[in-house]
C-alpha cells in the first residue's frame, strides 16, 4: 500500500443470508462493546466510521495516510503498517474482502454476533455485554417479525373486504335501488 493510495470502502450485504437477517448493522453498539475485543479498536474505529463515510459519498474514498492518521495509527499506509494490519483483520474475521481492483474493501453491512470460539477468549464483561445485546437484538427481530406478519395479516384481510361481493354505491342492493 503506497502513501499516497486512495482507498475505496464499498458496502456490500453480507454473503451468509443468516447474517443479513439476525446481524448486526455497524453502527450498533455490538459492533463496540463485543466485536471491539476481538478485532481491536482501530478496525472497531474504522466499522462505526464507515456509515457516516457512506452518507457523502458511496463508494467512500480516502487517502491511505490520512485515514491511518484519523485512526490515530500514524502517517505510516504501507504494506507492513498499522493500517495495513487493521484493513486485514476485518478480512481476516470475515468482516470484509478485498475489493475487486485491490485498493480498498468491500464492507459488509451487517457484522455476525460473535461465535462462541470468539466469546470464550473476550473478558467476562465483554460476554456479559454481547449477552445483553444479542438478547436484546433477537426480541427486537422478533417483535419485528411479529409486526410484519400482522401487518402481511390485516392486508389479506382488507384485500378480501375490498374484493367480497357486496352493496356498492351507486348499484342496486338486496333492498332496492342503489344510491345515487
Amino acid at each position: 500500500m503506497e502513501h499516497d493510495r486512495t482507498l475505496q470502502f464499498s458496502p456490500v450485504d453480507h454473503p451468509d443470508t443468516r447474517v443479513r437477517r439476525i446481524g448486526f448493522a455497524l453502527s450498533d453498539p455490538y459492533v463496540e462493546q463485543c466485536w471491539s475485543a476481538v478485532i481491536g479498536p482501530s478496525s472497531t474505529l474504522l466499522l462505526r466510521r464507515l456509515p457516516t463515510l457512506w452518507i457523502a459519498r458511496v463508494p467512500a474514498e480516502i487517502d491511505a495516510g490520512e485515514l491511518s492518521r484519523s485512526l490515530g495509527l500514524g502517517a505510516g499506509a504501507g504494506e507492513r503498517s498499522r493500517l495495513a494490519a487493521t484493513l486485514e483483520r476485518l478480512v481476516n474475521f470475515g468482516l470484509a474482502r478485498p475489493a475487486p481492483d485491490g485498493d480498498g474493501l468491500d464492507v459488509y453491512r451487517q457484522v455476525p454476533p460473535l461465535t462462541q470460539r470468539q466469546l470464550a477468549g473476550v473478558p467476562e464483561w465483554t460476554r456479559d455485554a454481547e449477552d445483553r445485546l444479542l438478547g436484546a437484538h433477537v426480541t427486537q427481530i422478533d417483535d419485528s417479525t411479529r409486526h410484519h406478519a400482522n401487518v402481511v395479516s390485516i392486508t389479506a384481510r382488507l384485500d378480501r373486504l375490498q374484493h367480497r361481493a357486496g352493496p356498492r354505491l351507486g348499484g342496486p342492493t338486496h333492498d332496492g335501488p342503489g344510491i345515487a
